[in-house]
């Protein structure tokens, strides 16, 4: 029995098989190739700030200033309305926080009391607490800047405003204030929330 002896030709069987697989590939998984197609613009997600209103301070009275807020919610309408202090909408507005920072803001539930006769109100509502950082005393003008700001932007929901300076110092509360009471402080023409 004589035996044949074939040449080896897995080399070109895989060579051949490798210049094929490009093809296989692309070709394989349905997907035509093709060149570089443009379709036009990118997607791009528009932003559209909200716009709030603060009040700062004119000549010793409120004035109020629409800015844009990334949120409405409660927090960031407290953060911008001390950024804005800083760097006011308008030439002439100033603010009484300057000197103090926002250090956080907190909404409890709140009961309040009807007019007649400290009678338990049929409704409810909320109570934003206002922590602020800051060196020394805040003037009345101050506390009405954050109550009516807070007040306009949340009038349905946030009743009173409790404002507390937490340091330096031993904390100290600065009341719980409703923006009515600081009517007298309002611009000329100025009609402040309740």
């Amino acid at each position: 029995m004589s035996r044949t002896v074939r040449p080896f030709r897995a080399p070109l069987a895989l060579a051949a098989a490798l210049a094929l697989m490009p093809a296989v590939v692309l070709g394989g998984c349905g997907i035509a190739p093709s060149g570089v197609r443009d379709w036009g613009r990118p997607p791009v997600i528009s932003y559209s700030p909200t716009w709030v209103t603060v009040y700062l301070v004119r000549a010793g009275r409120l004035e109020p200033a629409r800015v844009p807020v990334v949120s409405d919610s409660a927090k960031n309408i407290v953060d911008t309305l001390f950024r804005a202090g800083k760097q006011p909408p308008r030439p002439g507005l100033t603010s009484e926080l300057n000197g103090f920072s926002h250090y956080d803001s907190k909404t409890t539930r709140y009961t309040g009391t009807s007019q007649r006769g400290g009678e338990p109100a049929s409704s409810l509502g909320y109570r934003l607490n206002v922590v602020l950082s800051g060196e020394g005393g805040l003037s009345r003008l101050g506390l009405a800047q954050i109550t009516c700001t807070v007040r306009q932007n949340k009038q349905e929901s946030i009743w009173s405003v409790e404002i507390t300076r937490l340091f330096p110092g031993t904390p100290a509360s600065l009341g719980d204030h409703s923006c009515f009471e600081f009517r007298d402080l309002a611009a000329e023409g100025v009609r402040l929330p309740p």
